[in-house]
């Protein structure tokens, strides 16, 4: 029987799946290759490809020596072996069998982008297509190999990933889960050679997989991985580990196998007694006296510990492997029936090593959701309902990579924590990586000019949080003032008012909501001098012809221009100020008087309506008598289409500011 818990850390994706159904009938069972076969079928990827290697030098029939030398590079690819993958597929090919199974360039393609190889995976992605492979899965691949060397040359975010040199070794290390609240103890499975599981792991060609425990110095040096205990490690296979609430219970996976069998995974757990741990029982998810061959492992609680996820090939799933869950009930220390995530969560691929995120964020890995290749990290935030979930989205790169990346778990309440990768570069065949999302850091400078000259201006501002958070500050004599000491948060919308004695204050506003990545918020603030009876500009407060609303249409909206005055008269409650509206030169001259004033009122009427006082605010129609646009200059214009433009510059309103001491009451 495949051993389940094997299966979990080696290379299965879902080509390998595919691969399986379209060379599974081609094995010819010949003398020479049964037991590779056999091996191979079960997951016995070390010793078929022993076994291969032996009726390869037998085999002298060309289409059979072909396949046979495909297998060979199909068992080291599983196991991970990059330059023995390379060699027996190079043979392969040169003994034609990519003439009739061009699956061969396709996985030779995924070979290369386990090696972040990106060229090199196009080319043989170029191959699969031109000798009668899928073009659509191709094409897929081809996209996939620009995106994920993309990835590599711009990060798409800002986790930081480092490779724990002191927890790994030359072999498997992975499925790590944390044994402390504080996420400075650390149980995970490895397959180096002081694990106490006996004999060579006819999957791997290394020992059986045990638990190991390792822990940080004040320093946060990880100590010597050191296994557990005897009630926990066997001669069989332990991994992928998790930890109740409290942890005072350990739960982890285990795969019995004697000489001649491997039987079905289950989950144990056991008592945690300081640095060691009792006996170990087997929880019982499913009905084994019903179902003695379907696999589970791979455990993990919920944040509330009310619910206990696994991984099961069980009948009533959506693929190969799918998540499932039970409730627990802590006070009588019983599961409930199992139940499968559903089609948000699972797909027709493999879905394995779920966790939770503390903010109830279902974190796993998958091969049959997209991603960046082979086993991909994926988070799905809460749905609507009890242990329902929204559909999942890919974690970016560097968490994800063209390679195996899967066991991601969550520290308590933080954005740090460790998973595990095949990516080049490691120590071994797996490894554990420490990931961190750094806290943003956002800055705020400004700088304040006088509008006319230019001459830096000692400026008073004001800066406010939605959140709480207030600053009055001074600019400096070159006009410059900065908030960059971590002051300005995430999340967190702020405003800016700008003063200074003389002139019209303004200010803005700017947010951290929504970010993703450390910003510097630069603004310049430009002040006019207060000039009382001088016509201030504004923007374009326009009306139709021979109507006095507010023009609003695709080119301009004259409210939101409105907003600007509004904005001033909020900043600057001393103002006293006197809006004149203009007309064109169409018209009698009473009647544009009147229009006018009429449009000058529209103006004062809305700005009333939006809080400032009647008694701030003064309507004066000018009719025609300051025409920006002569009408000699509007008869010289060449289309009726600009003439009318002509006249619209002339229907126009702007402001004075009569006074600067306005007090309310007076």
């Amino acid at each position: 029987m495949h051993n389940y818990l094997q299966a979990f850390y080696t290379r299965i994706g879902t080509t390998f799946l595919l691969m399986i159904i379209a060379i599974g009938t081609a094995f010819s069972q010949t003398d020479y290759t049964a037991e590779a076969d056999a091996a191979y079928a079960r997951g016995g990827f070390y010793v078929s490809a022993q076994e291969y290697i032996k009726a390869y030098a037998k085999v002298k029939e060309i289409d059979e020596k072909g396949r046979i030398a495909f297998m060979i590079g199909e068992s080291f690819r599983m196991l991970m072996d990059p330059g023995a993958t390379e060699e027996w597929y190079d043979k392969a090919i040169g003994l034609r069998y990519g003439e009739k199974h061009p699956e061969v360039y396709l996985n030779y393609g995924e070979a290369m982008m386990a090696q972040q190889k990106f060229d090199d995976a196009i080319e043989w992605y170029m191959a699969y297509q031109e000798n009668g492979g899928d073009q659509s899965v191709a094409e897929q691949k081809i996209v996939a190999a620009d995106n994920d060397a993309l990835a590599l040359d711009e990060p798409p975010s800002r986790y930081r990933v480092e490779n724990l040199l002191l927890l790994n070794s030359d072999a498997y290390d992975y499925g790590a889960g944390f044994s402390s609240d504080k996420g400075d103890q650390v149980v995970f499975a490895s397959s180096r050679e002081s694990s106490t599981g006996s004999g060579e792991d006819p999957i791997t060609g290394e020992s059986f997989m045990d638990l190991f425990q390792s822990e940080q110095d004040k320093k946060g040096r990880w100590s010597t991985p050191e296994p557990l205990n005897n009630t926990i490690n066997t001669a069989s296979n332990e991994g992928t580990v998790t930890f109740d609430k409290k942890y005072k219970k350990v739960y982890f996976t285990r795969c019995i196998s004697d000489d001649e069998n491997s039987f079905a995974c289950d989950v144990y757990r056991a008592d945690v007694m300081g640095n060691r741990y009792g006996p170990a029982e087997v929880v019982e998810l499913i009905d084994r006296d019903a179902n003695d061959s379907s696999q589970v492992g791979h455990p993990a609680f919920t944040v509330d510990n009310d619910f206990l996820m696994f991984v099961s090939d069980m009948p009533g799933g959506f693929g190969g492997k799918d998540l499932w869950y039970v409730s627990y009930d802590s006070k009588e220390d019983a599961f409930g029936s199992p139940v499968n995530f559903g089609p948000n969560v699972n797909t027709a691929g493999d879905e394995m090593f779920p966790n939770m995120r503390y903010d109830g964020a279902l974190v796993y890995s998958s091969t049959g959701n997209g991603g960046m290749g082979g086993l991909d990290v994926f988070q799905a935030t809460p749905g609507k309902g009890s242990m329902k979930f929204e559909k999942a989205v890919a974690m970016p790169y560097p968490i994800n990579s063209s390679s195996d990346d899967h066991s991601l778990i969550y520290a308590d309440n933080e954005d740090r924590g460790i998973f595990t990768s095949s990516r080049p570069g490691g120590k071994g065949k797996d490894d554990l990586y420490s990931f961190s999302l750094p806290e943003m850091e956002f800055c705020y400078r400004a700088n304040v000019y006088d509008y006319d000259t230019g001459i830096p201006l000692m400026a008073d501002l004001i800066v406010s949080g939605s959140k709480g958070g207030s600053w009055s500050l001074t600019a400096d004599a070159d006009g410059s003032i900065s908030l960059c000491d971590k002051e300005i948060k995430g999340s967190t919308t702020y405003d800016v008012d700008v003063k200074f004695e003389g002139y019209i204050g303004t200010g803005d506003r700017f947010s951290t909501v929504g970010m993703t990545e450390s910003t510097t918020f630069a603004r310049e603030y430009f002040l006019k001098e207060v000039v009382l009876d001088e016509e201030y500009a504004m923007p374009l407060v326009l009306y139709a012809f021979n109507e006095s609303a507010l023009l609003i249409d695709d080119i301009v909206n004259s409210s939101d221009s409105l907003n600007y005055l509004l904005d001033i008269m909020e900043r600057n409650a001393s103002f006293v100020i006197q809006l004149e509206s203009h007309t064109d030169s169409r018209g009698k001259d009473d009647y544009n008087m009147n229009l006018s004033q009429e449009r000058a009122q529209t103006c004062v009427n809305y700005l009333v309506s939006r809080g400032i006082a009647s008694d701030r605010l003064v309507a004066v129609g000018k009719g025609e008598t300051m025409l920006l646009v002569s009408d000699s200059e509007v008869n010289q214009m060449a289309s009726e289409e600009e003439k009318e433009r002509g006249h619209q510059a002339n229907r126009r309103t702007v402001f004075r500011i009569l006074r600067f001491d306005y007090e309310p009451g007076q």
